[in-house]
C-alpha cells in the first residue's frame, strides 16, 4: 500500500507539471523548428561576369564555410531530417493527438484532467473549432520551416507557397471565425492580412531584383513600374 501511494503521488505530481511542460514545449516549437530548418537555408552568390550566362554558388546561412549541395552539407541535412521528425512533426502530432483526446469531454461539457492540462490550446476557441490551434501551429511550421525544403534555386517558389498559405488561411479564418471573442477574430484576420501583404511585397521585390540582375534596371522598371 505504501509503495502504491508513492506511485500515486508521483503520478499526481507529474500530472500537475504537465500543463507547464506542454506550454513550454508549445512556446518553443516555432523557434526551435526554424533553427532546424535553417539547415536547408542557403545564400546564393553570383560568380559569373555581367552579360554572361548566370552562374551561382550557394553557402549555408548558418555556416558560410559549408557549400550547399556538397557531401558535407548533405550529411548536415540528413541529421536535420531526424530532428524534423522528432521536433516539428512530433510536436504537431503530440498537440493534435491531445486535442483529439479532448473531443468527448469538451463536447459533453465534462472537463477532466486532460482538458484542464490542455486548456491553453482550446479555451479561446468556440466548441466547434476547439482544434483550431493545431491548424495555427501547422501554419507556423509551414511558413517558418517547411518552405525551406524547397531548393534555394527555386527561392521564388518558396514565396509563392508562403503567399498561397497566407491567403488561404486568411480567407478560411474570416469565414469560420473560430475564436469566442469578436475582437480576437478581427485581430487574427488583420494579422494574417498584414503577413499576406508582406509576402506580396517580397514577391514584387524578388521579381524586380531578378529582372534587374539579368536584364538591367530599365527592363525591371518597364515591367513592374518602379526603378528602386
Amino acid at each position: 500500500p505504501r509503495e502504491r501511494s508513492l506511485y500515486a503521488e508521483a503520478a499526481l505530481g507529474l500530472l500537475d507539471l504537465t500543463p507547464a511542460g506542454l506550454v513550454l514545449i508549445f512556446c518553443f516549437v516555432p523557434s526551435i523548428s526554424a533553427s532546424i530548418f535553417r539547415s536547408w537555408s542557403c545564400q546564393a552568390y553570383t560568380i559569373s561576369p555581367p552579360g554572361e550566362e548566370l552562374e551561382q554558388v550557394s553557402y549555408m546561412r548558418q555556416d558560410a564555410s559549408v557549400e550547399c549541395g556538397t557531401d558535407e552539407h548533405d550529411s548536415i541535412t540528413r541529421l536535420a531530417i531526424g530532428f524534423v521528425v522528432l521536433w516539428p512533426v512530433g510536436s504537431l502530432v503530440l498537440f493534435t493527438s491531445l486535442l483529439a483526446a479532448c473531443y468527448k469531454p469538451l463536447q459533453a461539457k465534462s472537463p477532466n484532467a486532460l482538458t484542464r492540462a490542455t486548456a491553453f490550446l482550446h479555451r479561446e476557441y468556440e466548441k466547434t473549432w476547439y482544434w483550431w490551434e493545431a491548424v495555427e501551429l501547422a501554419r507556423k511550421l509551414v511558413l517558418t520551416g517547411f518552405v525551406l525544403l524547397i531548393p534555394e534555386k527555386n527561392a521564388f517558389l518558396r514565396l509563392v507557397v508562403a503567399t498561397l498559405v497566407c491567403s488561404c488561411y486568411a480567407v478560411v479564418l474570416a469565414v469560420v471565425r473560430p475564436y469566442k471573442r469578436v475582437e480576437d477574430n478581427v485581430l487574427a484576420v488583420a494579422t494574417s492580412l498584414a503577413l499576406l501583404l508582406l509576402f506580396l511585397g517580397t514577391n514584387w521585390s524578388t521579381i524586380f531584383l531578378g529582372i534587374e540582375e539579368r536584364s538591367g534596371t530599365d527592363d525591371a522598371d518597364a515591367v513592374l513600374g518602379f526603378d528602386n
